[in-house]
């Protein structure tokens, strides 16, 4: 039989055979918590990828890699990965949509928001964000990119918060929300987030009624999966409820956060709750 294999392709398919190995070591090295072993592996991959030019795992390599630096807290070294990674790509011809680069550029907007580098931020978010509107318009209904649009929405309105552009801010998180209805690709957890983030903007802005319902419907979906944010959801819950003049609720909301904080041993929601707990007390008195 006539194929059309050849030493080179022998010799890449070992490439990335190798390159996979280094792979499930580092995924095997954080598992045990061992981040720095898992860096060494991942780098040594990124050096095979280079001698060998074979780049089919480069961008998973480099997405692994600023996801430890990310954990670690580490956002000096995680802004050079990401550079790193997006000038590797922009080298080997990666089209500038490609839903890889526009994670890595969101990633790197969301540092330069961390560093108040404000202007940087918004050329990153809204570059992003450009993007994967282009993208849902010329008709791609994936859920891959309708998630990271939905990302790139929560990240911004975030990002709106820090300059204190609330009004904006409820814009995105509430389009982010929407969207995500639609292609049901958020986790559980995901959406009470966002109901969070909602809720306290809502809240900021005089809006309780929404806010309430938005609390509401996060920690129904707290209680679901059990989150640990509960303590914290319940307090949120109190203040919303304070801000209507419902005090005896806010009372009840306020007992659970301090039960659920002792549960979950939050020390700091426990302290807060009960200091607003003698707050809702002297004013029920």
């Amino acid at each position: 039989m006539i194929t059309n294999s050849s030493p080179n392709s022998g010799l890449q398919y070992d490439v990335e055979e190798n390159i996979s190995h280094l792979m499930t070591l580092a995924r095997l090295a954080l598992e045990k918590g061992d981040f720095e072993r898992a860096t060494a592996i991942l780098e040594m991959g990124l050096k095979v990828c280079e001698e060998y030019e074979s780049y089919v795992s480069l961008p998973y390599i480099y997405d692994i890699l600023a996801s430890i630096s990310f954990a670690l807290g580490n956002m000096n070294k995680a802004e050079h990965i990401l550079v790193s990674a997006i000038e590797k790509l922009v080298q080997i011809g990666t089209p500038d949509d490609d839903t890889q680069m526009v994670d890595f550029q969101l990633r790197l907007a969301r540092i330069y928001s961390a560093y108040d580098e404000t202007v940087l931020a918004e050329i990153g978010f809204r570059d992003c964000l450009n993007k994967q509107k282009n993208k849902i318009l010329d008709g791609d209904t994936s859920t891959k990119t309708g998630m990271l649009y939905v990302n790139v929405l929560f990240w911004y309105g975030l990002h709106k918060i820090r300059s204190s552009e609330h009004l904006t801010a409820k814009d995105l998180i509430t389009s982010a929300y929407d969207y995500s209805l639609k292609i049901k690709g958020l986790s559980p957890y995901q959406e009470m987030v966002i109901l969070y983030t909602l809720a306290d903007l809502h809240m900021q802005l005089g809006e309780s009624n929404i806010a309430l319902q938005n609390m509401k419907s996060a920690i129904l979906l707290g209680k679901g999966i059990g989150s640990t944010d509960m303590p914290r959801c319940y307090l949120k819950l109190a203040k919303i409820y304070i801000n209507l003049g419902a005090w005896i609720n806010a009372r009840d909301s306020c007992k659970e956060a301090i039960k659920l904080a002792g549960l979950f041993h939050d020390s700091m929601v426990k302290s807060e709750a009960e200091y607003l707990l003698n707050t809702i007390n002297d004013e029920l008195a």
